[in-house]
């Protein structure tokens, strides 16, 4: 069975189920800095891949990148991930923006746990690997190291399994999602979701009687 098949059908089943709050839109994505789709900062590193394919038992092994992608619209720097790497990036052709995407709860806990967590090069590879993984796997528990997709040891593939093994008692609902699709790869990102105001409220009462308690020290 071929990946794309697999990422698409996935990411078109979430997003069907969040259809009512999602709007869309089209528009035509760049790299923020030209040439350079992971940008100045270079947040990747090269992964070995291999995912069952076609009845073949040993799988199909694929070599590539994984680390965050850099575009803009022309308005906002965008940071994103890819959610169907075996397929070519297609940036000449323009992009179906869904905001407020609906995604899956593991996609959403993984975001919600880790996405704070990608601060360079191995940690936007490991965040990467950790979502192909998310989507692609069809064995029982997520493992990079093996099952259905699997990708071959290195610095990011641990750190990877670490991202995953939050699941489990990760929350969700951290941030808000927009993804971008075409004939090639499509890609995911994430805005934090801000604090409603009952709760900075809170915050600042609690920081005021904090201040209080310093003074009457």
């Amino acid at each position: 069975m071929k990946f794309t098949a697999i990422a698409k059908a996935l990411a078109a089943a979430a997003l069907l189920a969040g259809a009512s709050q999602a709007t869309a839109s089209t528009v035509t994505l760049s790299y923020q800095v030209s040439g350079k789709v992971y940008g100045d900062e270079g947040w990747k590193t090269g992964v070995r891949q291999t995912i069952e394919d076609r009845g073949n038992p040993i799988g199909k092994v694929y070599r590539g990148t994984a680390g965050a992608f850099r575009f803009t619209d022309g308005i906002t720097d965008i940071m994103a991930f890819c959610i169907d790497p075996y397929t070519y990036l297609n940036i000449r052709e323009a992009f179906t923006v869904t905001e407020n995407a609906h995604v899956s709860t593991d996609v959403d806990k993984l975001f919600t746990s880790s996405f704070a967590d990608v601060v360079d090069a191995v940690s936007a590879a490991a965040f990467q690997i950790a979502l192909w993984e998310v989507l692609a796997e069809t064995a029982d528990q997520f493992a990079v190291a093996s099952g259905n997709h699997s990708v071959a040891g290195s610095a990011s593939a641990t750190l990877a399994q670490t991202f995953l093994d939050r699941l489990d008692t990760a929350s969700t609902g951290g941030y808000r999602f927009t993804t971008y699709s075409n004939s090639g790869q499509d890609q995911i990102s994430a805005t934090a979701v801000p604090l409603p105001a009952s709760a900075l409220l809170l915050l600042g009462g609690l920081g005021g009687l904090g201040l209080m308690r310093r003074k009457r020290g």
